[in-house]
């Protein structure tokens, strides 16, 4: 039976948080130059700046000495990708995910953050390949990009080598094949079933999940998985993204959990992308009226996405709580619960809220212009029918229930 196929909780053998890329590239640089076997790599961003050019040259040295080296990135974050010819040359294998504005894969993305190394140890968060300083245009942020990451080892590495197998043969001539496409579908893709998306547990059982959505039969499964830790929840819910447009699921879910007394917090990332600064505060009303605390992250670039529920459990990987990431972007993300890592990354977030963030009051927000508010409708409606037409045919499936 193909391990994809198997129940995805596993025992914890070693899980460390790291913050930024200050933390997380020493130790990531350390593995890769002493790799013995394999290395593989699947990232959104692939940049040309120093902290790029080291990995490619770890990488290049790995495949010089023979190792299996296996590289996927996005064609459209990478791009222009500089170091092609050069991972050719030494024996890099390397595969674009989805080339084109509107490719095989219709305008999806590969956005994850995976690196797995010898199959003894992955990494995974939203850390891309580029300087922490940097934006993806390669001009210098207004402060450093907070950012979080896990490297894990232990049972659940086999499993993310095999997530990364299955995107690599995807990604294959012929693959495409109606009778390929039937075959990887009966060996590794079903869909997990309803009890294996578990949430809290209130014992002392530390576990580790991977789940990895793509476009076939996991296109729910980490938007599933937060939505049954939120409706779960019983004392307190963080939510870090930079990017927050979520659907009505998620909306609901939070305002309940609100309902039913939980803390719902929210930490939003801002100044990326202005469309969307302008249309996210239209959803600020229903969530303020709920008594959800939000707070803004103007300065830098807020690029961490994790889930914190009742501190026993938290997923953290390369989802955003939005329409691109839940129902067209390749994600992947960690899911732990009753593990002391938990509590470090909740410190994490409130640090940074304490240190940077601006709440937002609901008196503020009442009184805002009336152009200021129309400007933020208006944006919103925008938004909302773009992504309607680049999210168009996916659809909604039965959600599990919220009950253990």
């Amino acid at each position: 039976m193909s391990l994809l196929r198997k129940d995805r909780w596993q025992s914890i053998d070693s899980l460390e948080l790291f913050e930024g890329g200050k933390d997380y590239f020493p130790v990531v640089e350390a593995a890769l130059l002493k790799a013995q076997k394999s290395i593989y790599l699947e990232v959104y961003i692939f940049s040309a700046d120093e902290q790029a050019q080291k990995i490619a040259k770890l990488l290049i040295d790995a495949a010089q000495k023979g190792l299996d080296v296996k590289v996927i990135i996005d064609w459209f974050g990478a791009s222009p990708f500089r170091f092609e010819s050069e991972f050719i040359k030494s024996g890099i294998q390397l595969n674009y995910y989805n080339p084109g504005w509107f490719g095989p894969f219709g305008f999806s993305r590969t956005h994850r953050k995976l690196i797995i190394v010898d199959e003894q140890e992955v990494y995974l968060g939203g850390i891309n390949i580029c300087d922490e300083a940097k934006n993806s245009f390669g001009n210098l942020l207004n402060g450093l990009r907070w950012d979080l990451a896990l490297r894990a080892t232990g049972a659940v590495v086999e499993n993310a080598h095999a997530t990364f197998l299955r995107q690599w043969q995807r990604l294959q001539p012929n693959s495409m094949n109606p009778q390929n496409i039937l075959k990887r579908m009966l060996e590794q893709e079903l869909p997990w079933g309803n009890n294996q998306f578990l949430g809290l547990r209130h014992d002392a059982k530390s576990e580790i999940a991977l789940v990895a959505r793509d476009n076939l039969h996991h296109r729910r499964d980490i938007e599933r998985a937060s939505l049954k830790a939120i409706g779960q929840s019983r004392e307190e819910i963080w939510l870090v993204t930079p990017y927050f447009l979520p659907g009505r699921r998620l909306r609901k879910a939070l305002v309940n959990a609100a309902q039913r007394g939980v803390a719902v917090n929210l930490l939003l990332g801002k100044d990326e992308f202005r469309m969307l600064n302008w249309a996210v505060p239209t959803l600020y009303g229903q969530f303020l009226k709920a008594n959800i605390s939000i707070y803004e992250y103007p300065n830098g670039l807020l690029h961490a996405k994790t889930l914190v529920v009742d501190g026993r459990w938290a997923t953290l990987g390369s989802s955003n709580f939005d329409h691109f990431s839940f129902l067209l972007n390749h994600e992947a993300n960690l899911i732990v619960r009753n593990h002391e890592v938990i509590k470090v990354i909740r410190y994490r977030i409130t640090d940074q809220v304490m240190k940077l963030a601006q709440k937002v009051y609901s008196e503020a927000y009442d009184q805002r212009p009336i152009y200021e508010k129309l400007a933020n409708w208006i944006s919103y409606i925008f938004v909302r029918f773009v992504l309607s037409i680049i999210t168009a045919g996916t659809k909604d499936k039965a959600l599990p229930s919220i009950r253990d």
